[in-house]
């Protein structure tokens, strides 16, 4: 149970600053046009974009991560990597993974199915997929706290 536990908050940590990051680019956009975007209305874009996406977005974030990090575990399992480098091979693996799938939404729905409207962009794109490393980091992180396997 330990395991889902750490894979749960670092989703949650991952998916919330994705939705910062979302919500930033988002702001940023509104007052290239001259609309002023306070602090208070950069909060209520978050929390409502961050209730919004979680039907979809949050969910699939989760069975990724739970997914690939449960993959990484398999391959990395035999010790090769000492606990620093396995914290940034599950890093990588986040970003990697969430950029995969943007760039799967794109292909296959076009600009229309874009998961996250900050993907649109390259460096939204890389914010993204920072995020996605900060959930592998800490995953891996947690689990290495407790010394726990993914699964038994």
């Amino acid at each position: 149970m330990k395991p889902f536990r750490h894979l749960l908050i670092a989703v949650l940590v991952g998916y919330t600053l994705s939705v910062i990051l979302n919500t930033s680019v988002s702001a940023a956009t509104l007052q290239g046009f001259g609309i002023d975007v306070g602090l208070y209305d950069r909060l209520a874009m978050a929390a409502t974009e961050w209730v919004g996406l979680a039907t979809v977005y949050l969910p699939l974030y989760l069975i990724l991560h739970g997914t690939v990090f449960w993959l990484v575990d398999r391959v990395t399992g035999g010790g090769v990597f000492d606990a620093s480098t396995l914290r940034w091979v599950f890093a990588v693996a986040g970003a990697l993974s969430l950029m995969t799938l943007y760039l799967i939404f794109d292909r296959v729905l076009g600009s229309s199915g874009v998961l996250v409207a900050s993907t649109r962009t390259t460096s939204g794109l890389l914010l993204q997929m920072g995020s996605g490393a900060v959930s592998g980091f800490l995953f891996c992180l947690l689990r290495q706290r407790n010394n726990a396997p993914i699964a038994d």
